[in-house]
């Protein structure tokens, strides 16, 4: 064992092997758990969902508790987590067992997660589109290692940061939760109605609603707009023109941040439309910020003498409705005149729409806020960590 003033120069595979117990046939696994690449969060070492080994073939991987299942397809997307349970994985992955004795087992996963690691993979990964690492490439990557006693110390740091931002991400479910709950009451029953009614709905079913209310087809109260792809040359990714959104995919921002821009547009959105997905992914929302260019894959609804977030909120609480007009299977997508033709339940009083609005938005302030404080604590996490890692090493032994 080194001494605790002296940083030690290891190479990967002194610090960890590499588990390749193959699974030729998933449904014989003797196992009900299963994780995916999309089962694991970028610089998450937690595992907080994953599938079934029925619902998947070819050959997958046997994990134990305790071993760091690595992403090395798409690598720089650092997903990587430790194993609580045995189960199975993809092949994409690599099944890493820390050695200990140069340093603990729980080290392992926070070298993985450094700068210094990053860097040194990103010069021994292959592939264009879709990046992929290799156990022999990796094996031979050379890192300084802190004293026990100094990785002892950063797992403590990292684990009450761990534990904060775990409590952040717990409140941040349950608000969402209750967002969807407090939406779906209100926009169905409304606020501080006594009296409902039963109305047909779809597939032979009955809802209620306010006696005041009634069902609208989306086409009667918003203005809607089909995109229509510029001229591909117009595109480009330098501030040029107008911004440009062929689908949406800022599914966690009410506005969303563009990417593209063009200089000949064919259809135009102006500021506070609602950009509506109506190609795979059909039904996903964002409103404009500023006046834009409208592709092919999205539409742009315009409320007629309504409350915008009012209908914002009213289009994203019916989003299973616009899924059941979807059309095609591969690549799903809805025409205007579906779209036009969507009943939703619907209240003409502005000061009802203005008061649903008020409360949806103050718990959508809720849910930004703690989005932002999770995404700090997870910086400072990173911080820490990297400092930790690249101080000036003196004493190193080779």
């Amino acid at each position: 064992m080194p001494s605790n003033g002296s940083w030690q120069k290891v190479r990967f595979d002194e610090i960890c092997k590499n588990i390749s117990d193959r699974i030729d046939d998933p449904k014989q696994a003797d196992t009900d758990y299963y994780v995916g690449l999309q089962h694991l969060d970028s610089e998450d070492p937690k595992i907080s969902r994953h599938g079934s080994p029925q619902d998947v073939s070819k050959t997958k991987l046997l994990f134990k508790p305790g071993h760091i299942l690595f992403g090395k397809r798409n690598w720089y997307l650092r997903r990587l987590a430790v194993a609580q349970r045995e189960g199975i994985c993809s092949a994409h992955m690599l099944v890493l067992e820390p050695i200990e004795g140069k340093s603990t087992k729980e080290f392992l996963p926070l070298l993985m997660f450094s700068d210094d690691f990053f860097e040194k993979a990103l010069m021994v990964s292959a592939g264009s589109m879709s990046p992929t690492i290799k156990w022999k490439d990796l094996a031979s990557l050379q890192f300084f290692l802190p004293p026990i006693e100094q990785q002892e110390n950063i797992l403590s740091i990292t684990d009450k940061i761990d534990q904060t931002i775990s409590d952040a991400q717990n409140l941040l479910e349950k608000t969402k939760n209750y967002m969807v709950s407090r939406r779906e009451l209100l926009l169905t029953r409304g606020i501080g109605h006594t009296k409902f009614k039963k109305v047909p709905w779809y597939y032979g079913k009955t809802i209620e609603i306010p006696e005041e209310w009634e069902l609208q087809q989306l086409g009667n109260f918003m203005e809607i707009k089909m995109g229509q792809s510029p001229p591909s040359a117009s595109y480009n990714d330098k501030n040029e023109g107008l911004p440009f959104y062929q689908g949406v995919t800022d599914f966690e921002n009410i506005y969303p941040n563009a990417t593209m821009w063009c200089t000949d547009p064919k259809k135009i959105a102006n500021k506070n439309e609602i950009l509506f997905s109506v190609r795979a992914p059909v039904g996903e929302i964002n409103i404009t910020k500023d006046k834009c260019c409208l592709g092919r894959g999205v539409a742009s609804l315009n409320p007629l003498e309504n409350n915008l977030l009012y209908c914002f909120y009213l289009i994203l609480n019916n989003k299973n409705n616009f899924l059941n007009f979807q059309q095609g299977t591969t690549f799903t997508a809805i025409n205007q005149n579906e779209l036009s033709s969507i009943k939703i339940p619907f209240t003409s009083n502005k000061e009802e729409q203005q008061k649903i609005m008020s409360i949806l938005t103050n718990i959508n302030k809720q849910i930004t806020q703690q989005q932002s404080h999770l995404t700090n604590l997870k910086v400072l996490r990173k911080s820490i960590l990297n400092s930790r890692l690249t101080k000036e090493k003196t004493n190193v032994i080779n």
